[in-house]
């Protein structure tokens, strides 16, 4: 018995009825305007950034097919409180979610472009391409595919996937350039040091990640030659990125030590 007599692949979209198409385990719909990827693409960006307070439900509901309250990422700034109370447990509620909103609209440009729901385009690569002196929104939306291809770490199927995403999203990353505030490369305490973060961590893992970029860090996922530090709270944990850290020889820290780096009040030990 073969796969196709186990599932058969939609040729269409039970959503919005577009066209799908395959890449390799991946089902995806072609159509961009469907609803069901716009709730995607703001519950990637709420995670990614780590916003506290906004849940799927809430998402689901502001992108409602028969009832929505936004069309893009950049429609989330254009709320009032009174407008997600509609769709939220009452104004206190709506209240938290909209000062949390607005209190982190200063961010980093690599977190604006990892946070777009591009596949393969994790924070590590936003971070290579913007440290390669593509640091600004005019400059990433004319990157090339050749452009792409001599950044440090990006080869060829990355490449491909990153300018598609970049490509068909540049109007979504220009709108939220109007209404965030880019902060330019850091330089600070973490300049020229490169973090990975395994384990449970005190703070929402967004937001510590957040905080390294913020003091000039790079922020990686994996642990390899080159890593200034591996961030773990548990050091007996036996992780796989823990047993690369030690055949690397990466320094190992822990949370509190990373923000004792930032501080510059105390040294790693």
């Amino acid at each position: 018995m073969g796969n196709q007599d186990i599932f058969k692949i939609p040729d269409y979209c039970p959503v919005c009825v577009g066209p799908t198409s395959s890449e390799g385990f991946f089902l995806w719909c072609r159509n961009k305007a469907c609803p069901a990827k716009l709730a995607g693409s703001v519950k990637v960006w709420i995670k990614r950034l780590g916003l506290l307070h906004w849940g799927d439900a809430l998402v689901d509901q502001l992108t409602d097919p028969d009832n929505p309250h936004i069309n893009s990422i950049s429609d989330l700034y254009k709320l009032t409180i009174d407008d997600i109370a509609v769709c939220t447990s009452g104004s206190k509620m709506a209240r938290k979610c909209y000062e949390v909103l607005h209190e982190n609209k200063k961010i980093p440009l690599e977190l604006l472009l990892a946070s777009l729901n591009i596949p393969n385009f994790a924070l590590a690569t936003a971070t290579d391409i913007v440290q390669a002196g593509y640091d600004t929104v005019e400059k990433v939306i004319s990157l090339t595919y050749d452009d792409l291809l001599k950044i440090p770490n990006i080869g060829e199927v990355t490449a491909r996937q990153v300018l598609d995403g970049l490509q068909e999203r540049q109007s979504v990353i220009l709108e939220l350039a109007e209404v965030l505030y880019l902060q330019k490369p850091a330089v600070g305490m973490l300049t020229g040091k490169s973090f990975c973060i395994t384990g449970a961590t005190s703070k929402p893992r967004k937001a510590v990640e957040k905080m390294i970029l913020e003091a000039g860090g790079v922020v990686k996922s994996s642990v390899g030659t080159g890593l200034s530090f591996l961030v773990t709270n548990d050091q007996d944990t036996t992780s796989s990125k823990m047993k690369n850290a030690k055949k690397h020889n990466v320094q190992v820290i822990s949370e509190n030590n990373l923000y004792s780096l930032m501080s510059a009040t105390s040294s790693v030990t």
